[in-house]
């Protein structure tokens, strides 16, 4: 586990060497180790040759995943935080009775989380991958297959609001779900 520990924490200090951020680092926690999943070989128009290839119907999954995408809320943290709140926990709810509903196996759902511009690079980015975690959890509790579930994280990186007041950093500790197909 140190070793594990020791080769994560000198990869970070790698990567934040770099002149540039990553603007998408996709990390998915299995069995409480961090492990780095690679998506780059696969893009949006791959995976919808795939879902249209078997039954034609990528048109009408298209739609529904947008439908769905407009419905389903965003789930806000406290600062420094990546507990679900009970509030929150409530709109977790709604969104896994909205996703149960619609046929499950068109579509899967990506979970990244956010958080605001205080911390570091590595923290947040950490951070965000927790917070998504927290969601796929809770979503799994309340009858969502796992295995549809990616996490990524996006740290500070992906901010919906940019100004330096709380109310814009407020909006910034999310975890969204973007649909699939």
């Amino acid at each position: 586990m140190k070793l594990l520990l020791t080769g994560l924490a000198l990869a970070m200090l790698v990567l934040s060497g770099c002149s540039q951020k990553n603007q998408n680092l996709d990390m998915a926690e299995v069995d409480g180790d961090m492990r780095t999943n690679d998506f780059t070989g696969m893009d949006d128009s791959d995976s919808s040759s795939t879902n249209a290839n078997k039954d034609g119907s990528i048109g009408m999954v298209a739609q529904t995943i947008e439908n769905l995408e407009s419905d389903v809320s965003k789930i806000y943290f406290a600062f420094d935080r990546y507990n679900i709140s009970s509030d929150m926990e409530v709109k977790i709810r709604a969104n896994a009775r909205l996703l149960n509903e619609q046929n499950s196996k068109d579509f899967s759902i990506k979970i990244e989380g956010n958080c605001d511009e205080w911390g570091t690079d590595e923290y947040n980015y950490a951070l965000g991958l927790k917070r998504a975690k927290s969601v796929k959890e809770s979503l799994t509790s309340f009858g969502i297959d796992e295995n549809r579930i990616m996490i990524v994280s996006f740290g500070e990186s992906n901010p919906e609001c940019k100004d330096s007041n709380q109310a814009c950093w407020d909006k910034n500790r999310r975890a969204e779900l973007k649909l699939l197909p």
